[in-house]
C-alpha cells in the first residue's frame, strides 16, 4: 500500500505541477487558481504549497480505491474519479483553509490566540470556499479530473495488471 501511495502522490505532484506552470505561461495573466471575490490570493502567491496539499490527500485515496477502479469499466471507472475528486476536495479543503490562514499569518496578522484561529477558522473557511475555489480553476480541475483517469488506469497497471481498456 505504502508504494501505490507513493506512486500516486509523486506522480500526481509532478504532473500538477508541470500543468500549474504550462497553464501559468498559457492563461491570461497567468491566474491558474480561481478565486472569491477580494480574496487574498495566498494560493496564486504559493502555488507549489497548495498543489503538494491536494496531492498528498489525493495520493491516499487514490491507493484506497484503485481496485475498485480496476473492477470496473468505462462510466464506472469515471465515476469512481469523480467521487475520488470529490474526497480529495472535502479532506484537502480544510487542510488548505489552515494553510491559507499560516500564510494570512505570515503576511502580517498573526493574532493573540493564533492556533485556534488557524485550526477553526482555517478548517472551516477551508470548507466553505475551498470547493469554490477547485470549481473555480478551469481549466487546471478539468485537467486535474484527467489525470486522474490517467494515473489510476497506470496504477492499474502497474499495481493489478489490469488494462485501461479491459471491462
Amino acid at each position: 500500500m505504502f508504494r501505490r501511495i507513493l506512486f500516486f502522490t509523486l506522480t500526481s505532484w509532478v504532473l500538477a505541477v508541470a500543468g500549474y506552470y504550462v497553464l501559468r505561461v498559457l492563461l491570461p495573466n497567468g491566474h491558474v487558481f480561481g478565486a472569491w471575490y477580494l480574496m487574498l490570493l495566498y494560493h496564486e502567491a504559493h502555488p507549489l504549497a497548495y498543489i503538494t496539499l491536494c496531492c498528498a490527500c489525493f495520493g491516499p485515496l487514490a491507493a484506497l480505491t484503485l481496485n475498485s477502479w480496476a473492477r470496473r469499466g468505462g462510466w464506472g471507472r469515471a465515476g469512481i474519479v469523480a467521487l475520488l475528486a470529490l474526497a480529495t476536495v472535502a479532506v484537502a479543503s480544510p487542510l488548505g483553509g489552515m494553510l491559507w490562514y499560516w500564510h494570512d499569518m505570515r503576511a502580517g496578522y498573526f493574532p493573540p490566540d493564533w492556533l485556534p484561529t488557524l485550526l477553526l477558522h482555517g478548517c472551516r473557511d477551508g470548507l466553505a470556499l475551498g470547493w469554490l475555489i477547485v470549481a473555480l480553476s478551469i481549466p487546471y480541475n478539468v485537467l486535474g479530473l484527467l489525470v486522474c483517469y490517467g494515473l489510476l488506469a497506470a496504477g492499474a497497471r502497474r499495481f493489478t495488471g489490469v488494462q485501461p481498456s479491459s471491462q
